[in-house]
């Protein structure tokens, strides 16, 4: 009789449970709480993450969305790097610095330069493909054809597209600054690029300056020309590699940057030999032999896919390489890529609009003069970075170089839910501590 007195009362006030080895059961779900959600201050941060888009400056919790880009910019001899000076004064104080060489200029500058710029900076209108100039072999190799196609094309563009094409309003050119700052890119992988370290490492530093971006240099084939990685956010580590041998001035430029929520991001720029393609073999092998990790690769490789062009199309470029003294254009590049599984962001384009001119044979927009895809970007086989479907896109350099910009957007997950998925919460806290170090901090200036 007592027992169920006893059993009806505990039945009416239950006592909480004590795990068998000890503790109170739900320790972990406090922690996660902790980890995962701090009050309104956070939830503010998530829903202005959401309002921004997801492109790496919120607290989403899922994917972090990133935008690249590749662009060779022809050591800025078609076009200045910033747009020229809005009063006599900031001429004079442009002047002035050219003029004026820099402490130590006679030194010779350092295989890897970088900066960091000060300015802010500003949101931009992403804008979609602009007009592609008619390529050169097209116009050879049918010249009735293309002359067709130009007509139609104009009967079908726009004044502004025209003007676009052209270099902008009353012909007026553009610079570098301007085309990339339509592009929305937050990192931005540059090949041919100009920085004089008797001047601040100008024309680069004020490019990246004009655009509120960081950089790192790495010289080439001269000591103020070579390839260079742009980024918003704090770039860690970096790295050049002369690729093949040492006699190659070509190289791989290897940047880690910091991306908010999503942790550090290897981004890989190149620029390739242009004629031999035996060679391109050469510097490709020596590029993945000594990649570690995942990482986004980018810049001009100078290859050709052969699954971009038709039998013709195919015919008429060998035949025109031909006639131009170029040596026989070969595909094995890009197929030994895409035998290591490197996956091409070309296979995420969008709908070409109607006034994106692509040569006739190929289902691709060109990114050369040729009308040729030869500037490319990639991703290295099970990583993490993840291509967004209809984001791949050729924007028109209008005028600045004879190369046009390649963009993608590229999702990473977050590195937070990454952990909890593999249970490894131990790396999850060592990640969050490396990251708010003050080494960190440094490296990444």
């Amino acid at each position: 009789m007592l027992r169920r007195v006893l059993a009806g009362f505990r039945a009416l006030h239950p006592r909480p449970r004590r795990r068998r080895h000890g503790g109170a059961e739900g320790k972990a779900r406090v922690t996660v709480r902790r980890l995962g959600s701090n009050g309104r201050k956070e939830a503010a941060a998530a829903a202005a993450g959401a309002r921004r888009d997801n492109r790496g400056d919120g607290a989403t919790g899922e994917a972090v969305t990133i935008r690249v880009a590749t662009f060779n910019a022809a050591m800025f001899s078609m076009a200045p790097a910033v747009a020229a000076a809005s009063s006599a004064e900031t001429a004079t104080e442009t002047a002035r610095r050219v003029t004026t060489p820099a402490a130590g200029g006679g030194r010779r500058p350092k295989g890897i330069l970088k900066a960091q710029a000060s300015l802010a900076r500003t949101a931009s209108k992403a804008r979609v493909s602009i007009n592609l100039q008619d390529n050169e072999i097209s116009r050879e190799r049918s010249k009735l054809g293309s002359t067709a196609a130009r007509s139609t094309t104009t009967a079908t563009t726009t004044p502004a597209a025209t003007q676009q094409l052209n270099g902008g309003a009353e012909g007026r050119r553009r610079s570098v600054e301007e085309v990339l700052r339509e592009v929305g890119a937050d990192i931005i992988g540059l090949q041919n690029v100009r920085a004089e370290e008797e001047r601040g490492m100008s024309p680069l530093s004020e490019l990246a300056e004009g655009l509120g971006m960081r950089y790192v240099f790495a010289e080439s084939w001269a000591p103020e020309y070579g390839n260079a990685v742009l980024s918003r956010w704090p770039i860690k580590r970096w790295k050049s590699q002369r690729v093949a041998d040492q006699s190659d001035f070509r190289n791989v430029l290897r940047a880690t940057i910091e991306v908010p929520r999503a942790g550090e991001v290897n981004f890989h720029c190149t620029h390739l030999d242009h004629l031999d393609e035996s060679w391109r073999m050469k510097q490709m092998n020596a590029i993945l032999r000594s990649s570690d990790g995942p990482h986004i690769l980018t810049g001009g490789l100078n290859a050709l896919d052969g699954t971009d062009y038709s039998d013709e199309r195919w015919a008429d470029i060998v035949k025109y390489y031909e006639e131009i003294g170029k040596p026989t254009p070969k595909a094995e590049v890009m197929k030994y890529l895409k035998g290591k599984q490197y996956v091409d962001a070309k296979d995420f384009a969008g709908e070409c609009e109607a006034v994106v001119v692509v040569a006739k044979g190929q289902d691709v927009q060109g990114t050369c003069k040729y009308g040729t895809r030869v500037d490319y970007i990639l991703a290295s086989p099970n990583s993490p970075y993840k291509f967004v479907p209809g984001s791949y896109t050729v924007i028109s350099s209008k005028g600045t170089s004879d190369h046009h910009i390649v963009k993608v957007d590229v999702t990473i997950q977050d590195k937070k839910e990454t952990d909890e998925e593999s249970g490894n919460q131990r790396q999850r806290v060592v990640k969050i501590n490396k990251k708010c170090s003050k080494k960190g901090l440094w490296a990444a200036k």
